[in-house]
């Protein structure tokens, strides 16, 4: 008898587990959609600081990316501000940005190459031969 209840136990704690995992978040919002993840690689053609946005040409032609105060902007390790940006038009970037309703909001700017971290170039510095 007592076998049987805990089979019973398991069985529910299985469909409840179960039926939990299988809501997606739509679901469980009330029919909110979340917006989908994309990204882009190409080169920084401009950052319009009026308009809060940046311009990146990829081989399917120009791209216009929103910036948000969340936006993370970074070269290697080192962070950067939206005013950095015009100074790296030319650079190859990685943008990872949301869509909806058809307006590009960049999540993450990525400089391609910029692996050297603020840590690595102390350290090349103080290691240099003094004269």
């Amino acid at each position: 008898m007592s076998r049987m209840i805990q089979l019973l136990g398991a069985g529910i704690l299985a469909l409840a587990v179960a039926t939990t995992a299988s809501a997606s978040p739509a679901q469980t919002a009330k029919g909110a959609k979340k917006a989908a993840a994309h990204s882009i690689t190409g080169t920084l053609e401009k950052y319009d600081a009026s308009a809060n946005s940046i311009v990146v040409k990829t081989a399917k032609g120009d791209e216009t990316v929103s910036l948000a105060s969340a936006t993370s902007i970074r070269m290697g390790a080192t962070r950067m501000t939206p005013s950095d940006l015009s100074g790296h038009t030319g650079q190859r970037v990685k943008v990872r940005y949301s869509e909806e309703g058809g307006k590009q909001t960049a999540q993450t700017v990525q400089f391609e190459g910029g692996t050297r971290t603020a840590r690595a170039e102390t350290t090349q510095k103080s290691s240099a031969p003094r004269k």
